[in-house]
């Protein structure tokens, strides 16, 4: 222990309960709104005790840009991601050292700028498939469940691109909501204290087991059809890579088991993550009918009537910041977890070796010292001449370092011609968009249907 670890502060925590410390409060208000309370209350760092375990909580970009950046090898993925393990097993997302190092290079070429420009052709034909689909349903307009349309649109959009397969309606509303019970499942055992391993057959350890036995199935199925495959594709999805991938120092490929994980992790993080991006955005654009006509505005002016293309992505200046305001109020991932490797001194206070360390994203990405009237949906915040000023730890839906999300140019890429084409063709609105709760847990999810109003701005023949 140094001299400054020695001197530091403790930060402050409220009074915990005997044995379960705050998991009671957490059960009572949600982990989320329990966090927004103790950030008023205490400050940019404070504590919680969670059962046998201390969480100290980042509220403030320069502590999380300690734990991210400046000192990041102290901060790693341990048992803060046992509970994901459970799901994707060990995959980029919960790897570490240079196993994860290994496996990121495996990985990278599919996401690279150039490879995603070649996916938007797809997101672009999907998509208009799920128009036509609502357009059959709903000729004249009415009612459909948001979030629901946005998981299964998003689902096809990784089937295709990433996996070179389709999923069809019943196969994708299967896997969907697989995953939907596998979060839920994931998210109710990280806000309690009793984790009783998977072997053991409580009611919740067999529901788990059923829905991994059910994702299994499907990805296996994914990589079965890929090594089936005998001619090369001229887009080659990541599947394939990862199939072909061999490690430059040892020339090993990734065992089928290894291959699983990566396939789920991918599964997860490329549906789930913009499926919930395009779902909170029209909640927000239902508040702020001004955004909506200059949105369609510059849709318009860019496209007019035909598909957006790659060249078209970059031009749409005004959606990608709407973009970026909706990840802003409503990430996705609205936190990440580390664990402690040895002591550390944060914005003055002690920080000791195992402890759980949560860079709170929801909360520092509404910090008011950052961001004026936090709470208002402003998409000019992410105007060029204002995003310059702003501290770089402040915003991260992404994370940011070395961890920082492999997809994100290709969640982007998929949220921007996706929104343009439904901004192109439909009118999307709600009657009661505040009504819709919010649920946090490993994500933030709508805590249930997302019905919403389509209007077709253009006609069948238009379109």
């Amino acid at each position: 222990m140094t001299m400054e670890t020695m001197t530091a502060r403790e930060a402050p925590q409220g009074k915990p309960l005997p044995w379960v410390g705050h998991l009671l409060h957490v059960a009572h208000h949600g982990m989320w709104d329990f966090l927004a309370k103790e950030q008023r209350e205490r400050g940019d760092y404070f504590r919680l005790t969670l059962g046998p375990r201390q969480m100290f909580v980042i509220a403030h970009p320069d502590g999380i840009e300690r734990v991210l950046g400046t000192n990041r090898d102290n901060y790693i993925k341990k048992t803060s991601y046992d509970s994901m393990r459970l799901l994707t097993g060990d995959g980029l997302l919960t790897l570490e050292g240079d196993t994860w190092r290994t496996r990121r290079r495996m990985a990278n070429p599919a996401f690279h700028r150039e490879s995603v420009r070649r996916f938007v052709r797809s997101i672009s034909g999907i998509s208009q498939e799920a128009l036509a689909a609502w357009r059959w349903r709903i000729p004249n307009g009415g009612t459909l469940d948001l979030h629901h349309e946005m998981m299964l649109l998003t689902l096809e959009v990784v089937a295709e691109t990433l996996f070179g397969q389709r999923m069809g309606e019943a196969a994708g509303d299967t896997s969907g909501r697989a995953f939907a019970e596998a979060l839920k499942v994931l998210s109710d055992r990280g806000n309690t204290g009793v984790r009783l391993p998977l072997h053991i057959p409580t009611p919740g350890n067999l529901r788990f087991r059923r829905i991994l036995q059910t994702l299994d199935t499907e990805v296996y199925r994914i990589l079965d059809a890929a090594r089936k495959e005998t001619e090369p594709r001229a887009v080659p999805t990541l599947v394939h890579m990862l199939l072909q991938a061999r490690d430059e120092d040892t020339g090993q490929g990734l065992t089928d088991r290894e291959l699983r994980n990566e396939l789920m992790t991918l599964f997860l993080a490329g549906h789930e993550t913009t499926a919930l991006l395009l779902t909170w955005l029209f909640t927000l654009l239902s508040r702020s009918p001004q955004v909506v006509e200059r949105a369609e505005a510059e849709v318009d002016a860019v496209l007019g009537n035909r598909e957006p293309t790659a060249d078209d992505v970059p031009k749409l200046v005004y959606l990608r910041q709407i973009i970026d305001e909706a990840l802003r109020l409503r990430p996705p991932a609205w936190s990440i977890a580390r664990d402690t490797v040895a002591d550390d001194v944060i914005g003055g206070f002690h920080v000791r070796a195992g402890d759980l360390v949560l860079p709170a994203i929801y909360l520092v990405q509404r910090h008011p010292a950052f961001w004026p009237h936090p709470e208002r949906f402003d998409p000019d915040r992410f105007a060029p001449d204002r995003a310059k000023s702003r501290h770089h730890y402040a915003y991260l839906p992404f994370s940011l370092g070395p961890r920082i999300c492999i997809g994100n140019i290709f969640a982007l890429t998929e949220a921007t011609v996706m929104l343009a084409t439904l901004l192109q063709h439909t009118r999307i609105s709600m009657d009661a968009p505040d009504a819709v709760r919010i649920q946090a847990g490993i994500t933030l999810r709508p805590a249930g249907p997302v019905p919403v109003r389509v209007r077709w701005r253009r006609s069948r023949a238009q379109a």
